[in-house]
């Protein structure tokens, strides 16, 4: 196992970022970035790219799509950008029309980590302090992310935060895969996700607060499908895609989403210990070629995130799972990425 680190490039406000890359014993690689915490590549030994992201500081910097960054403190979007927590109403920084999403405007994705290397551990965890200044979430929060790449080839994420005031804590990853190589049409792999219900969303992506069957429906993922045949099942508008909340019901320590590249046999399984997962598939580039469908059937869909944390708006809906982290608690999750067939 061997790190190396090197500059990145240097952002608007002068900060500098770091790339943090870890090979494994097979000769694989993982790229991590300071700028974000961000998950950068996977990139295997015959030099085939299975991550999505951008090649320079200055992609950070707009993180369009939160291309790999970490997101926080809350992922998914809430409501109105305001919630309720011990009798008082908290007003976030709203960065989706009057909604906040990945943690509103200022947000983990926004901010150049500090970090630390443990090359016998095959680690790097990534660390930064978020205030009630910074974001108008109550509460000082000391957090960290540690990525670890093994000689399996897998890719462990442990997430974990303490605050010294009740505050929210639902975090993900925002790495976007593809089994089958980044350039290619991310339609073609399938998809299985042990889920049963996924989230009735309105127009804006926020949750109604129903849970529905996935079962005859094109959201049914429960058995191993192809992912363009499940949006055909939609019979939508040619740029249709899966940007969707699904609740997880799997056996502790199992995977609970495998995407499969059904030509090379390379596979990503996902375990976790959260209750659901964001599934959204698209091409990044598409935010600068909205309703242009000659770009699109030129560039299609390249990468899905899966993205592993509580149910989406829960501080709005208490039975979708707790995000409150307690005064003075410690809280950790772990989602763990086994790269299989490289």
């Amino acid at each position: 196992m061997t790190i190396t680190v090197n500059d990145l490039g240097t952002m608007p406000n002068g900060e500098v970022v770091k790339q943090v890359v870890i090979e494994n014993a097979n000769g694989h690689k993982l790229g991590l970035v300071s700028w974000g915490a961000s998950w950068q590549f996977l990139q295997t030994k015959a030099g085939d790219e299975l991550v999505l992201a951008y090649k320079d500081a200055q992609g950070y910097w707009d993180h369009a799509y939160f291309l790999g960054n970490a997101i926080g403190r809350v992922a998914g979007r809430i409501d109105g950008a305001s919630f309720e927590l011990n009798g008082k109403t908290v007003n976030l920084k709203a960065n989706e029309g009057k909604n906040a999403l990945h943690g509103g405007e200022d947000n983990f994705a926004t901010r150049n980590w500090d970090f630390t290397v443990d090359e016998a551990a095959g680690s790097v965890t990534f660390t930064t302090t978020m205030t009630e200044a910074d974001d108008n979430f109550p509460g000082t929060m000391p957090t960290s992310l540690t990525y670890t790449f093994t000689d399996n080839d897998e890719v462990r994420l442990d997430f974990s935060a303490e605050s010294d005031e009740d505050t929210l804590y639902n975090p993900t990853s925002h790495a976007y895969f593809n089994p089958a190589g980044i350039d290619t049409d991310a339609r073609e792999l399938t998809l299985q996700l042990k889920s049963p219900r996924h989230l009735e969303f309105r127009e804006d992506q926020i949750p109604t607060g129903k849970l529905l069957e996935t079962a005859g429906t094109p959201f049914d993922f429960q058995t191993p499908a192809k992912i363009g045949d499940k949006i055909a099942e939609m019979n939508g508008a040619y740029d249709a895609k899966f940007d969707d909340a699904f609740e997880l019901v799997y056996p502790a320590g199992t995977p609970s989403a495998i995407v499969t590249d059904e030509k090379s046999g390379r596979s990503i399984e996902m375990t976790t210990d959260r209750n659901a997962v964001i599934f959204f598939i698209t091409n990044p580039a598409v935010a600068d070629h909205e309703g242009d469908l000659d770009w699109f059937e030129a560039n299609p869909y390249n990468a899905v995130a899966l993205e592993a944390q509580t149910l989406s708006d829960a501080i709005h809906h208490p039975e979708f799972g707790d995000i409150v982290l307690p005064a003075g608690e410690k809280r950790s999750y772990t989602t763990t990425y086994a790269f299989k067939n490289l």
